[in-house]
């Protein structure tokens, strides 16, 4: 299980004396229960990764925020975070990947009036190897582009 992983991670980080592998892990580990507390029941490894994959866009969402504010310093720990927890998850699909399932999704729709049901077959698809709002802009790119 994805979760015993990452307490065996963090306990090993303890010992190797890297505090911010610790903090890291320690974090998503309180997530996870949080999440199970509230769903009553333990995670999947999926339910697991959805929540790693949350914790990535905030902080992605962060650094953004930390650039606005000429934070440097900061942007470095969050990018460090990213990187132990994007350990756990699937690597991502190119953005090559990405437009080929968009145009299989768009060619099979019978109705594109809807972008966001379309972005919800592409999602669905992708199954969270994908940021949904590089989703979101090839999908309203491409309809954009077939009804001109």
């Amino acid at each position: 299980m994805l979760k015993d992983d990452i307490q065996a991670r963090m306990q090993k980080s303890m010992k190797e004396h890297k505090p911010l592998d610790v903090k890291v892990l320690r974090f998503l580990l309180s997530q996870i229960n949080y999440e199970e507390i509230a769903k009553q029941k333990p995670l999947t490894d999926d339910d697991v990764r959805q929540v790693l994959a949350k914790e990535v866009k905030k902080r992605k969402d962060a650094i953004e925020l930390f650039k606005k504010g000429n934070r440097l310093e900061t942007i470095a720990d969050e990018e460090t975070q990213i990187a132990v927890i994007q350990s756990y998850l699937p690597k991502g699909l190119s953005e090559e990947e990405v437009i080929s399932i968009v145009d299989r999704v768009i060619g099979a729709a019978s109705d594109t009036s809807n972008p966001g049901k379309i972005i919800g077959q592409v999602m669905a698809s992708v199954k969270g190897q994908a940021d949904g709002a590089l989703v979101s802009r090839l999908v309203r790119e491409k309809l954009a582009n077939s009804s001109h």
